[in-house]
Parts: structure tokens; C-alpha cells; sequence
């Protein structure tokens, strides 16, 4: 007799197997997987598409086929599609590529399985916290991300100024060097020729979207927030919350353009790479787009994110993506091998080597041999197990660095709630609608939210734009 005790351990057992083409399914171990492994995910956000290219090698070297399924281009979209999926049944998923803020939530919603092995040490300590959860862990971390500073390398060195180390240098520079350029565009000095655009000390992404809630903890980081804090109302954190919008406010009115209320991140690259802004917040994946973009002859770099006041840390919200296996997919053993292969040592150097930040500790080592990467894909004429040319990317050391120093969002399975309280309310105040006196409220509604006590009070956020 077949009990759902004996149904769970088969489906236990069968998540232990690993072969390349088999598999099983609850309450019947010895039977074979069948059909495509049905990975969705959104678009693959590298101009190089190294993340099919890691696919298709999977599917050469084990015979089976991976089906892929594109969700919409919106966060929110993606994760409405793959909640509503997964809680009625009929998604058909059998590997999720989720957003490192959405582990506990869809842990909660029963949408997806415990990883059925403890992460290898190599996985950086901040990354793998993304897929910790009430004791478990719930997927693997697939490629990351860490908030950056780009710069205009050529202006500072014009202007004779250092890299900024800290906020306050920052505003500092970006007004000083904002200024003399655009006296000397309208001199005409300084090889100006022809009409040259504005150019404004900062760009970042505050249109009220998950970008500002990042932007926002950034903030408040930086002014003596705890990363690890649970509550934004006790001790220091109400403080350092209110210190921290105040000063993006300050940004904003001081720095900035008032679009950037307006920005998101592929926005804001626009105007970086288009010459209108000194300095820029943004991902590192936004590198290789920066470097084409520019002006020929236009020089600029990244740093980590300016050193808070207290100690001197360099602090970012951790961003990127995990792999998790569905709780109804039907082809566990084959996703679960797709997935080992996909977060590998050698995938994880082949990320980096193409434009994004990688997991592993193994893949910013130096190395006197390039990693054995599947060819671009439509590189008919590739030689086997020929590396394509690396794409335009952060120096491994600064990334690695910022990514050590990087920290997950509150991991909440109520995090989706408390960000919108965080982007209403934020956005209310950039935009001009509410005093520094809001942030006390904010944190009161941000607790709330993430105790899944209420619902934001009703407060209209600022057009997107």
C-alpha cells in the first residue's frame, strides 16, 4: 500500500539520483524521466547569451532536450506568472530562474523544493545566503550582482580630482566637476565642439520599482544601517533609515536630474553612456552595454560604492539570480543535474568571463588557463570547447571585492509587500510629497510589511514615467 509517507521518501530518493537521463517520480523511483526539462526564465540579460550557450552544452553531452519558457521582462511580471504557476498546478516547470529576493516567499508558497545537499564551500558567504531559508537551502546560486560606482575616468582626470572614497566626496566632486564642464562647453573650451549635452553629477535608479527600494537600503547602509537588522524602528535603524532618504533626497535635489525619479536601470546607463552624468549607480552588468555605447575615446571605470561614515565599509544591496527546482516538476533528477551543471566551477568562470558576476570564490582566482566555455552560439566554424572573446567587464578584483562586501535584502517571504512600502514612500518624498518626518512612519509600515502585518498605508507613488 502506497501511504504519503512512502510517497514522500520515494520523492526524497528521488531527488538523491543524478543520472544524466533518467529519473523518477513519487512513488515510482525506477522509472525513466520523460520530455523536456522546462526552464523558465527571464530574457538573458548578457548581449553575449552565454547562459543558452552553457545550456545547449548541457544538452549535447547529456542527449536531452531543455525547453526554455520566457516569462515578461518586469520583475513583477515574473514573479506573478511563476507564483500563480506554481500554486495551481499547472505550470508545467520544471526549473525556476528566480530573483535572489523571492527565495522566502516562494519557499512559503510551496512553489519550490529544498535543495537536497548543502551549497560546496566555493559559493561567496553573501551569495549563499540568498538561498537560505528557515534552515534550509532552496536553490543555487546562479550569478549575482553587486551595486557599483561607474565613473567618467577622463573628467576626474581633467579636472584633477581623486575617485570619491566617501557620500559626502562624492557630492562634493560631482558639483565641482559638473560645474567647470559645463562652463567650459559653453566657452567652448576644453575641445568642446558643437552642441554638448548637460552634464549632471549623478544618475541612479529611483522610479518607484525594486531599483529604489535598492537604493533606498543602500542609503540607509551607509548612514550606520545593519544589514541584518529585522526591525527598522529599534535602536540605530529608524536613524540610519531616516538619514538615508534624507540624503538621497539631497541627491537628488543637489546632483542629480529630477528624470532620475523616472529611471530604471537601462535609463540611466543612457544617460551615463550618452555623456550626461559624471557618475552612476548601476549593476555590473551593465558594463559591457556602457563600453559600446560611449563616445570613442571617452574613458571611464568602476569602484565599489562610496564608504559609509561610521567604519569605512563599502556596502551594496546584493542582486543577481538562483536556480531551484520546482515543487511540481516531474523531472526532478534531470533538473537538478541541469542546474549542478550550470552553477559549476567552470560555468561560473564562463559567467564572468562574459559579462556577469560570478558565484563562485574558484572563478576570480587567477588562472594561466581560460576556461574550456561552449562557443557563441550561431559560432557554426567554432573550434570544440573554444572560449569566445571575453566581453567588457568590471576588473575581477573590484567586483569580487564589492560582492564580498555586498548583503541580501531582508529575507522575508513578505519582502514584495515592504518593498512596495519602501518605493511608495520614498518616492513620495523625492518627488516632494511628504517631509523627512515620513521616514518614522515608513519604518513603522516597513516592520509591519515585513512581519506580513497589513498592507501599506494609501499613499499614490510618483508616475513611472
Amino acid at each position: 500500500m502506497t501511504t504519503p509517507r512512502t510517497r514522500a521518501a520515494a520523492a526524497l530518493l528521488c531527488l538523491t539520483l543524478l543520472p544524466a537521463a533518467g529519473g523518477c517520480t513519487a512513488g515510482e523511483p525506477d522509472l525513466p524521466e520523460h520530455g523536456a526539462i522546462v526552464l523558465a526564465t527571464g530574457s538573458d540579460l548578457s548581449s553575449s547569451g552565454i547562459r543558452q550557450d552553457l545550456i545547449h552544452a548541457w544538452e549535447k553531452e547529456h542527449g536531452r532536450t531543455v525547453r526554455l519558457v520566457k516569462l515578461p521582462d518586469t520583475a513583477d511580471g515574473q514573479r506573478s506568472q511563476l507564483l500563480a504557476a506554481g500554486q495551481s498546478g499547472n505550470g508545467g516547470y520544471d526549473v525556476l530562474n528566480l530573483d535572489v529576493a523571492w527565495t522566502a516567499e516562494f519557499a512559503e508558497a510551496g512553489v519550490i523544493r529544498p535543495w537536497p545537499a548543502p551549497l560546496d564551500g566555493d559559493f561567496l558567504d553573501s551569495v549563499a545566503k540568498t538561498v537560505e531559508y528557515d534552515g534550509k537551502v532552496w536553490g543555487v546560486p546562479f550569478n549575482t550582482d553587486a551595486g557599483l560606482l561607474y565613473y567618467r575616468k577622463d573628467l576626474l582626470e581633467k579636472y584633477h580630482r581623486p575617485v570619491p572614497s566617501d557620500w559626502d566626496e562624492l557630492k562634493k566632486t560631482a558639483q565641482g566637476v559638473a560645474s567647470d564642464y559645463n562652463r567650459d562647453a559653453a566657452d567652448g573650451a576644453g575641445g568642446h565642439r558643437g552642441k554638448v549635452p548637460r552634464m549632471y553629477g549623478m544618475v541612479a535608479q529611483l522610479r518607484p520599482y525594486e531599483g529604489l527600494t535598492v537604493n533606498t537600503l543602500e542609503s540607509a547602509w551607509a548612514n550606520g544601517g545593519d544589514p541584518e537588522a529585522t526591525s527598522f524602528t529599534k535602536d540605530e535603524q529608524v536613524g540610519a533609515l531616516q538619514q538615508g532618504v534624507t540624503d538621497l533626497k539631497d541627491r537628488l535635489d543637489a546632483i542629480m536630474p529630477h528624470e532620475a525619479t523616472t529611471m530604471d536601470e537601462t535609463e540611466s546607463r543612457r544617460w551615463f553612456a550618452d555623456g550626461r552624468a559624471l557618475f552612476m549607480r548601476n549593476w555590473p552588468v551593465e558594463y559591457a552595454s556602457v563600453a559600446e555605447k560611449l563616445t570613442p575615446g571617452v574613458k571611464f571605470d568602476v569602484t565599489q560604492l562610496p564608504a559609509r561614515r561610521s567604519d569605512g565599509k563599502r556596502m551594496s544591496v546584493l542582486g543577481g539570480q538562483n536556480l531551484a527546482i520546482s515543487a511540481g516538476s516531474k523531472r526532478p533528477a534531470g533538473a537538478r543535474s541541469l542546474i549542478e551543471a550550470l552553477t559549476s566551477p567552470r560555468s561560473e568562470r564562463c559567467l564572468l568571463e562574459r559579462g556577469f558576476a560570478a558565484t563562485r570564490d574558484s572563478a576570480y582566482r587567477e588562472s594561466t588557463e581560460a576556461p574550456r566555455c561552449p562557443p557563441r552560439s550561431g559560432a557554426e566554424h567554432a573550434e570544440p570547447g573554444a572560449a569566445g572573446a571575453p566581453e567588457p567587464r568590471p576588473d575581477s578584483h573590484t567586483l569580487h571585492a564589492a560582492l564580498l562586501a555586498a548583503e541580501p535584502r531582508p529575507r522575508s517571504a513578505h519582502y514584495q509587500t515592504f518593498s512596495k512600502v519602501v518605493q511608495l514612500g520614498v518616492s513620495a518624498l523625492l518627488n516632494g510629497r511628504g517631509g523627512t518626518a515620513i521616514a518614522d512612519q515608513l519604518a513603522r509600515e516597513a516592520d509591519d510589511a515585513l512581519g506580513g502585518r497589513g498592507a501599506p498605508a494609501t499613499r499614490r507613488p510618483a508616475d513611472d514615467g
